[in-house]
Parts: structure tokens; C-alpha cells; sequence
């Protein structure tokens, strides 16, 4: 969307939605200082095109359709004039998508239009055309017979709230209608014209129901029904509709027979064989609904909308706010423009009003109005058009400066845009003068510095000393072995992020989340407390991360035994948690290392559920690994039995469980993922909605577990 912050009338308009070949449609507000308490949309004629007496007049039909609807189906017309020769229309704002880009969205999703969403939608689109069909003249109570003409995905709003609308009634047909359509001229888009509008027939609301249809067929299918390579190509597919049209169920089996009955009825070639109204139609898509799906909620449609765009609501509403923020802002400075005080007795000629001044994106001799911004907000410039010198037009007097010169003086607004650029020094020399203090006086005081300060200051090498009851210990630092007693002092620590610290001892175990700035230097007293922990079951440190003491420990090791050794590390995949035993002694699946002799047969074995065992006996040889301090071994690990998980669910979640003690996560819609066999609690949440469901999966050898689920909103 192109941004326009323009004055258009007694509306401003924010940003340009869609231009067509003579009009435009623009997002708007009232021009009112707080007058975006309701957002709409404006529809005006382009500049040029306002003597096109047959565009005229579909501008002023639209308007003389539904200036008097009321219904929750179609989108309500507010107001419309004429501002600078421009005809215009203001009427409601959909905040939503058109049905066109659900489609589209599903189809860069892969994934099949939900049926209930799609009969629903037609439902809804059918209770407002029988609206419009049946809608009599407010004074003389005459049924006025309008046709819409132009039922397309395009002319189907759907808001992210679940509404749907039908729009743009420019080439309705109505007995109001001054002018009639000229023989041979073919109103509307080709792919969804009825027969009769084809061959030039008497129009009624049979009409549009198979357009509708047209549209159903299409949302089932995700193609369009009569698609060719021209125009013509269409027309002719149109007229053979008889033999052409098939049920959707041949493109998606997933829709019931009952719905490819109401489908094909819409579209039957002769419409005294469809439905006979619109309201006929919209009651049997209804029907068909709530047998088809009972707990079906019009909200549902409100939850997939939110969920398929949620990154453009987030972003648009973001846009809208800061638009929004734009607009306040030059109506007040508007208002402080039009309320300057006189000067120095001399009388000022007054300023332009915003609505004769303001100039987008047009080419003309201007000066510029610099807004003192607020704070933290960039310079706001208003383009205003420079009036001609003449002696007798009215002269944009300059503010006289102190120096009593009023030639090239400052504006009220650039005076107060270098008043508060004189503060903002003011408050940086201040906020300098504090840095400098705390700097000088922080380390006294005992005050930690932040990061940036302590870099200027030269600390930037932290530091952990550990103290503790007991001395014996394993230190590890995110599940990464570090020391094996206390004291112990730790440098190259994670700067200015969280890590977990982890201490194990005979005596029980100390764990906590720190963080340490860069540059700081911390003391932590380690009490350990817990159950005891034989000192065989405790990981041994990783060379990877480096402690004062990891050499001295590995170091007399050595010497205790008499042996030459090195530090075996297990690599494990798929990550898990198996049982792993070498020469009989059992490794912590958290932490698969341990130091083992060289030149010594050893063997290992690693069992884990759904995967098979693991038999290997090998030898670390001293000619090939002397001098190395740490051996990497990779521990690949065979599914033994497997199935497959297809998972669908409305709306689309975060399917999670737990696979082997590890977290598994998965949008669905999930396609045959493999998993091992046995049972699983599957978790499927959607938080931006607040809708969640546990369900069981039970996964069988070589069989696929298809699901489909309905989420529920969380209590």
C-alpha cells in the first residue's frame, strides 16, 4: 500500500488500497483531531476521468443501489460527494483479506480449504445477495430488482474478525437504473458470468447464484471452473457448462456428495433447474453445514483468518498506528499554523488552511514547514505550496526575529524545533557528565558498570570463583564438564547471557542460572544438598572449555593409575538419551565422556527404546592418539521400528512431544513424519488464538496414523 497522509474534503487519507482504471481506493479517516475512531474507505473517481459519462454514471448507480442498505452481509456506504470535480464514495472499512486471497493463501500453504469454511463463506454471501435481491425502495416500498452482476472471489471480503461482505455493486442492475446496459457490452469477469449474462438475456438473481456457485466450485477445488486461454475461450466453456462442469469431489475427494449436489444445482445451464433464490441456496448450504460438521462456530472462520495473516496483522496494525500518529500531528500543527499570534503591530496574512496547502507527490514551487518532533520520533516536513508574489494576493508574512528583521526569520515551529534541539544538548551534556561520574565513582561505591562502561574502563575478562563444602566435586557450565573440585576460579565465561551452572558432588548437587556481565567478577558460595552421588556416575570435564584446574585433574589421573589415558567423548544421534556402558561402567546420557586407558580392549554397549542395540568392542591405540587429550566417537543410532504420523488440525498448531526425553516440534499440517513406535501425548497449541487440545498417539510398524483434529479455545 502506497502511504498518500493526504487531505481529501473532510476525509484523510492514509495510504492508497487499489487502483483501478479510473478509480482509486484509499484507507481513510475523518479530519478531525481524534477522529480516527473509525477507520473507512474511501472510493473516488481519478483526477481526468470525471467527464466519462458512462463511468459517471456505474459511480452514481453504486451509489443509488446501496446508499440504502443495512445489512450485516454487505458493506455499508457512509457518505459520498464530489471534492475538486472527483465524485467519491466513503463507506465501511473491512479489516480482512477478499476471498481470492484465502485461496491463494491455502495454496502457498498446501493445504486444502477447510469444506465448512468454504460452505460457510457461501452461505453468508448468499444471505446478502438475497438481501439485495429482495430490497425495496425505502419511500415508495417498490421491490427494485437488483442483480448484483459481478460475484467474484474478489467481491467477497472476509474479515479477521469472521464476517463476510459482499462489495462493489458499480455495475449492479436495478428498475432504478437510468441507463441500460448497450447491446453486446458483457458487464463483469468472464470467468464468473452466468449463462444468461453470455446471451444477453433478461437479468434476475438466478444470476448471480451461479456465480456464486462458480465461486463454491472454486474454494472447494483451488482452481478456477471455466479457465481458457482468452476471453472467448471462457465464454464458450461457460456456454457449455452443461458438459462441462463436474462435481469438486473429482478434484477433492474430501468433499461429501451431498455438497457436490448443492454445487452442481447452482451451476445447472437452465436457471429455472437451480435454486430458485437466494435464500433457497444460502438454506441448503446451511443445512448441509451443521450435519456435516454440528460444532461448527461462525467464529471458526475468525480463527483461520487471524491465523493465516498473522504477520500481516501484526504489521499492518503497526502501520496504521504510526499513520494514524502522522495525521494528529499535522492537524495540530495545521491548527498552530492557522492560530499564530500577530507581531510587532503588524499584521499577518493568515495562513493556508491544510486542506488547500497539503501536497503529495505533486510537482510544484513549495516551501517547506519543519514540525518539531516529539521525542524520539524523526522531523515531520509539510509540504506547502508557495503562493505567487502579486501586490495584490496575500503574503505569507515571516515571524520578525529579535533582531527585529522579519526577512529569512524563523517560523514559530523552526524556533521551537531549535528551542527543544537546545534541551535535547542540554540533557546530553548532562547524561555525559553522569557516564563520566559513574566511571570514576561506580567501582568505589561498589556499583557494577554496564558492559560498554567496563570495556572503557579496560575490564573486559570475567571471572567465577567457586567456594563450596566440599572439594570433591564435577563444575559443569551448560552441560559442558569444567573442573572437578573447589575452589575453583572460571574464566572466558558467556558474557551478558544466561548459562546454567551445575555442580555434583558426594554429598548431593548445586545448580543455578546466572549470568555475568563482561568485565565482572563474581563470587558464589556452593552449597550442595541432595541425595549422595558416587564419584563413578559424575561426567568428567570437556577440553572444549577450558578451567584453571581441567589440566592438573587429567594430569593426576595419569599419575594415580599408572596408565596413559584420554578423554573418550560419545557424539549422539539422533540426540536422546540411551543407556551406554563401557567395560561395565555406566556414562551419564546427559553427559557421554570419560576418560579411558590407552592400548586397553574396551567395549561398549548403548541401549535405547525403539532403536537397536549397540555392540562395539575397540581399542584407542597409543601410536595413533598419544598426545591428544580428547578422542570423538560417533554413536549413530538405528530406528528398529517405525510408523508414520499425518496430523491435521483447525486451526494449524505447534504439534509437540517427547521423543526420547527430547522436545519434538512440528506445524502442522504434518505429512507422514516417521516416528518410532509406541505411544505419544501430543500436545498441538496455537497461541496467537489461545486454542490448544492433547490428544494420544499410538504409532504401529510400517502403518500411518492420519488424524484430524478441531483445537478448543484454552480455559
Amino acid at each position: 500500500m502506497a502511504e498518500v497522509l493526504k487531505k481529501f474534503g473532510r476525509y484523510f487519507l492514509l495510504d492508497q488500497i487499489a487502483q483501478g482504471g479510473m478509480a482509486e481506493i484509499y484507507r481513510a479517516r475523518l479530519a478531525a483531531k481524534d477522529g480516527a475512531g473509525r477507520l473507512l474507505v474511501i472510493k473516488r473517481i481519478q483526477a481526468g476521468y470525471g467527464q466519462n459519462n458512462e463511468f459517471l454514471q456505474m459511480f452514481r448507480s453504486e451509489i443509488k443501489v446501496t446508499m440504502g442498505f443495512s445489512h450485516p452481509n454487505i458493506v455499508q456506504l457512509y457518505d459520498f460527494g464530489d471534492e475538486n470535480n472527483q465524485p467519491y464514495i466513503a463507506m465501511e472499512m473491512v479489516d480482512g483479506k477478499n476471498l481470492r486471497q484465502f485461496i491463494s493463501r491455502f495454496a502457498e500453504l498446501r493445504q486444502p480449504f477447510p469444506i465448512e469454511l468454504a460452505a460457510h463463506i457461501a452461505e453468508q454471501a448468499a444471505c446478502g445477495l438475497h438481501y439485495a435481491h429482495s430490497f425495496r425502495d425505502k419511500i415508495s416500498g417498490e421491490p427494485l430488482s437488483i442483480v448484483h452482476r459481478d460475484i467474484s472471489p474478489q467481491n467477497i471480503l472476509i474479515s479477521f474478525e469472521g464476517t463476510v461482505k459482499v462489495i462493489d455493486f458499480g455495475i449492479a442492475k436495478a428498475t432504478t437504473n437510468v441507463e441500460s446496459t448497450r447491446a453486446g457490452v458483457i458487464k463483469g469477469k468472464p470467468s464468473y458470468l452466468s449463462p444468461e449474462q453470455i446471451s444477453g438475456d433478461q437479468l434476475d438473481g438466478r444470476s448471480d447464484l451461479f456465480s456464486l456457485g462458480t465461486v463454491l466450485w472454486e474454494t472447494l477445488t483451488g482452481k478456477k471452473l471455466f479457465s481458457g486461454e482468452s476471453d472467448l475461450a471462457v465464454l464458450k466453456l461457460i456456454e457449455s457448462c452443461q458438459s462441462h462442469v463436474k462435481p469438486p469431489s473429482t478434484l477433492n475427494p474430501r468433499v461429501p456428495k451431498e455438497l457436490d449436489y448443492i454445487v452442481l444445482r447452482s451451476l445447472a445451464k437452465q436457471r429455472e433447474k437451480r435454486y430458485q433464490s437466494a435464500e433457497e441456496f444460502q438454506r441448503a448450504l446451511h443445512k448441509f453445514l451443521y450435519s456435516y460438521m454440528p460444532e461448527f462456530n461462525p467464529s471458526d472462520l475468525g480463527y483461520y483468518a487471524k491465523d493465516l495473516f498473522k504477520e500481516h496483522i501484526v504489521e499492518d496494525r503497526k502501520r496504521v498506528q504510526r499513520l494514524n500518529e502522522e495525521v494528529e500531528r499535522l492537524l495540530v500543527s495545521s491548527m498552530e499554523i492557522e492560530l499564530a499570534p500577530q507581531r510587532g503591530g503588524e499584521s499577518e496574512a493568515p495562513a493556508e488552511r491544510l486542506e488547500e496547502t497539503t501536497v503529495v507527490g505533486a510537482v510544484r514551487r513549495s516551501e517547506d514547514i519543519v514540525i518539531a518532533p516529539e521525542h524520539g520520533k524523526k522531523p515531520l516536513r509539510l509540504e506547502v505550496e508557495a503562493l505567487p508574489p502579486s501586490a495584490t494576493a496575500p503574503r505569507r508574512a515571516s515571524a520578525p526575529s529579535s533582531r527585529g528583521s522579519g526577512v529569512g526569520a524563523s517560523p514559530p515551529q523552526q524556533r521551537g524545533a531549535k528551542g527543544r534541539a537546545g534541551g535535547l544538548l542540554q540533557a546530553a551534556a548532562i547524561a555525559f557528565a553522569t557516564l563520566l561520574g559513574a566511571i570514576f565513582f561506580a567501582p568505589e561505591l561498589g556499583i557494577p558498570l554496564p558492559a560498554e562502561v567496563a570495556g572503557l574502563l579496560g575490564g573486559s575478562e570475567s571471572a567465577l570463583t567457586l567456594e563450596g563444602n566440599e572439594s570433591n566435586v564435577t563444575v559443569s557450565v551448560d552441560g559442558k564438564v569444567v573442573g572437578w573440585s573447589l575452589p575453583l576460579s572460571l574464566s572466558s565465561l558467556p558474557s551478558d547471557r544466561p548459562f546454567r551452572l551445575s555442580v555434583v558432588g558426594a554429598h548431593g548437587s548445586f545448580e543455578q542460572e546466572l549470568v555475568v556481565k563482561k568485565g565482572e567478577r563474581k563470587s558464589i558460595e556452593v552449597r550442595l544438598t541432595g541425595r549422595a552421588i558416587a564419584n563413578d556416575a559424575r561426567p568428567e570435564p570437556s577440553a572444549n572449555f577450558p578451567s584453571v584446574r581441567q589440566e592438573q585433574a587429567v594430569q593426576s589421573v595419569q599419575a594415580a593409575n599408572g596408565e596413559k589415558t584420554v578423554l573418550l567423548r560419545l557424539e549422539i544421534s539422533p540426540p536422546g538419551r540411551p543407556a551406554i556402558l563401557i567395560n561395565g561402567k555406566r556414562l551419564d546420557p546427559d553427559f557421554p565422556v570419560l576418560q579411558v586407558p590407552l592400548d586397553t580392549p574396551l567395549e561398549l554397549t548403548a541401549e535405547r527404546g525403539g532403536y537397536k542395540a549397540i555392540r562395539r568392542e575397540f581399542v584407542l591405540e597409543e601410536s595413533k592418539y598419544a598426545g591428544q587429550r580428547e578422542v570423538r566417537m560417533e554413536l549413530a543410532m538405528e530406528l528398529v521400528e517405525f510408523g508414520f504420523l499425518t496430523l491435521r488440525s483447525t486451526p494449524s498448531a505447534d504439534a509437540s512431544l517427547m521423543l526420547d526425553g527430547h522436545p519434538w516440534v512440528r506445524r502442522t499440517p504434518i505429512q507422514n513424519e516417521k516416528l518410532p513406535v509406541g505411544s505419544y501425548t501430543v500436545k498441538l497449541t496455537n497461541e496467537v488464538l489461545g486454542m490448544e487440545k492433547t490428544l494420544l498417539v499410538n504409532i504401529q510398524d510400517g502403518k500411518v496414523v492420519e488424524m484430524d483434529v478441531r483445537l478448543e479455545i484454552r480455559n
